[in-house]
């Protein structure tokens, strides 16, 4: 009977692991503000993946959804002393697919 309980608590942790990946239009200008960003950003909870784009000033974050939300993501960015302003025509995108 145990071992029938261990896969079913396995797969709700897995449910549990499920990330989202967010991006933000920031005020990142240069590499030490890319390092900073990239050094700083991954030490919040749930943070997996953080990615910037210094030509179009973006920070695509993947977080865990059970640990983090793109608001306290967007507080964070800002806290380090960028603006941060979420991109949400990606979303649309993924819904017209």
């Amino acid at each position: 009977m145990l071992l029938v309980a261990v896969p079913a608590l396995l797969s709700a942790q897995d449910q549990n692991k499920t990330t989202e990946t967010v991006k933000f239009k920031t005020s990142i200008e240069c590499n030490n503000c890319v390092n900073k960003v990239m050094t700083n950003l991954p030490q919040e909870k749930g943070i997996k993946d953080v990615k910037c784009d210094l030509g179009t000033k973006e920070v695509t974050v993947t977080y865990q959804k059970d640990k983090n939300n793109p608001e306290d993501i967007k507080k964070a960015i800002e806290k380090l002393g960028y603006t941060a302003k979420q991109v949400t025509d990606e979303k649309e995108e993924k819904k017209e697919k």
